[in-house]
């Protein structure tokens, strides 16, 4: 089976907007077991739309395509779909009625501009968006199934889950269930992580291997496509490759259920019911960031504080003067005490505090960009580490002095475990 993706929109040739939704589709297409041939991105342009939509009809069995269905004069996807598929465009009934109801859940009023997006080719059928106003459609073209669907991520993702792959499964008889075991893992380089699994499909034919690195994490996915012959079998194969994969990674296993870091912390914290505080200097709030952004955070997540200035280091956690006189803003025993402040100030368990040179310009003699203390204070630990990366960019550095102080924190509550 043979799977196109087609992007429209000149914003994603212009490179104003990037393209997470392809990545996303190229993902779920391989969980149901469909491969991708093909991505291609084109711009508002009807005649190179229909072209398009003419080539893949005769090329491929499958084709998903994001944008174009809007309100706007550039929302071009339903003529051009039209024309390729030599159909007439209609004001589409069950589109206009799922366009009315969004509006009035939402207390709004349908409105006569807004009748554009229910304007479809005549021969296709619709597709609920359950997170906006523009209804997907789908039709055959030729020997292709295409899917039209927004391109507002948010709202291509929900028709997707919710629609598409009912009408994929339901076309193509996708009836082959897919297990999926995910693995996070932090503190080894993508090439690293490879040549480590190096032979996992010679130990386990039936199955295979991926990645997927959201810097600095790295998400290892073993994936069983056909499981009906014997689903009790394939999950105990499924718990053996997962098994020899942890055994090489080693302590680089962040969470063997594929959680995020904040979320295996969050975690272990409730497991232990323990309580986190955190004082920030070089990451300025992306800690706090990264745990509430974990739903019921608050449970154990009491308290953050982005304290970059010296002044707030020493007024609000009490590091002391001469610490700093003696030793600088960037040094572990500064981290230190800006752990123990904020983990007296918040009245918690634990508190994990940062100071670093995240970028160029802010030099400190004697330290280098890259470099990162990071102070852990708690119950039975206080201890304080340097760290040193090599990128030159802020927001890698950043992301990367973050993610390695909630991993010394994880670290340390798993050995409690």
């Amino acid at each position: 089976m043979i799977a196109h993706i087609v992007s429209t929109g000149d914003e994603v040739l212009l490179g104003d907007l990037v393209d997470t939704n392809a990545s996303f589709l190229c993902t779920a297409l391989k969980e149901m077991g469909i491969g991708v041939q093909k991505i291609i991105a084109i711009g508002d342009d009807v005649d190179v739309i229909v072209s398009t939509i003419g080539d893949i009809s005769l090329q491929a069995d499958i084709c998903l395509v994001t944008g174009g269905l809007g309100p706007t004069k550039d929302d071009l996807t339903s003529f051009a779909c039209s024309k390729a598929a030599d159909d007439r465009l209609v004001l589409h009934k069950d589109a206009l009625e799922s366009m009315r109801l969004y509006f009035l859940k939402r207390g709004l009023r349908l409105e006569k501009r807004h009748e554009k997006q229910a304007i479809l080719p005549s021969g296709s059928k619709i597709l609920t968006n359950h997170n906006g106003t523009a209804p997907g459609f789908y039709i055959t073209i030729n020997k292709c199934l295409f899917v039209f669907m927004p391109g507002v991520p948010s709202e291509m993702k929900m028709m997707f889950e919710t629609e598409v792959k009912k009408v994929l499964a339901e076309t193509f008889n996708l009836s082959n269930e897919i297990l999926i075991e995910r693995l996070t893992v932090f503190g080894l380089p993508e090439s690293k992580v490879g040549f480590l699994l190096n032979d996992f499909e010679t130990n386990f034919p039936e199955m295979r291997l991926g990645f997927r690195a959201g810097f600095p994490v790295i998400e290892v996915k073993i994936v069983v496509y056909d499981t009906l012959h014997n689903e009790k079998k394939s999950q105990s194969d499924l718990g053996k490759a997962k098994q020899w994969v942890i055994e090489r990674l080693g302590e680089n296993i962040v969470s063997p259920q594929g959680l995020s870091m904040a979320q295996e912390v969050g975690r272990l914290l409730v497991q232990q019911k323990k309580t986190l505080a955190v004082a920030e200097a070089c990451t300025g709030g992306l800690i706090s960031n990264m745990m509430s952004d974990v739903a019921g955070c608050s449970e154990y997540f009491k308290f953050g504080a982005a304290a970059c200035s010296d002044y707030a280091k020493i007024t609000i956690l009490n590091v002391q003067e001469e610490t700093i006189s003696e030793y600088g803003a960037v040094h572990e025993k500064t981290a230190l005490e800006m752990a123990q402040g904020v983990r007296h100030k918040a009245d918690t368990d634990f508190g994990v505090a940062t100071c670093g040179i995240a970028s160029p310009g802010e030099g400190i003699e004697g330290k280098q960009v890259g470099t990162v203390c990071i102070g852990l204070a708690g119950p039975s630990v206080l201890e304080a580490k340097t760290y040193r990366f090599a990128f030159a960019d802020r927001h890698l550095n950043k992301k990367m002095f973050a993610v390695t102080a909630l991993d010394l924190l994880r670290n340390h509550l798993a050995k409690q475990s």
